[in-house]
């Protein structure tokens, strides 16, 4: 995952109709600053702005969040169970690759593996998912292929608690 470049960000952030806001380069910084494997909800990113010394409101968080999803820099799904969502930074070169890099979700803990190797048969399997929905009159926008469980460190704590 590349990490945040605010010279990188700028043109991409423009691109989606978006300005290089002090809240924007804040979502973009804790999310850089966190790693690929961090996938929180909009409170998770509220606590990591406070804590950074850049708090943003609640809605405007909700609406940016949303935003940089429509950007594509951000990534939206939830767990099953859960009732809010969790995003994960796709980073300024997210719309080069036309399905997003597999990744392995613990259901317990919400950490994220990517599943680096898997590319040419994740491929194949966005591309087949993408002629199925073609052949319905859908168009797909992206595909994001994700795999659910509990990981090792959850598992080895003990029928699957969560680890910090």
């Amino acid at each position: 995952m590349p990490a945040f470049d605010p010279a990188t960000l700028g043109p991409r952030l423009h691109r989606a109709g978006l300005r290089s806001t002090r809240a924007v380069l804040g979502v973009a910084g804790v999310f850089s600053a966190a790693g690929p494997a961090w996938a929180p909800t909009h409170a998770d990113v509220a606590a990591a702005l406070a804590q950074a010394g850049e708090p943003v409101n609640a809605v405007t968080l909700y609406r940016l969040l949303d935003r940089l999803v429509a950007a594509g820099l951000l990534a939206r799904h939830t767990a099953p169970g859960e009732r809010a969502w969790r995003f994960r930074w796709q980073g300024v070169d997210a719309a080069a690759a036309p399905a997003g890099v597999p990744h392995f979700e613990c259901d317990a803990c919400h950490t994220q593996f990517p599943l680096q190797g898997a590319d040419a048969p994740t491929q194949a399997v966005a591309d087949a998912l993408r002629r199925t929905l073609a052949e319905h009159g859908h168009t797909a926008a992206r595909v994001d292929l994700a795999v659910h469980g509990t990981c090792a460190g959850c598992r080895d704590d003990g029928e699957g608690a969560p680890h910090s």
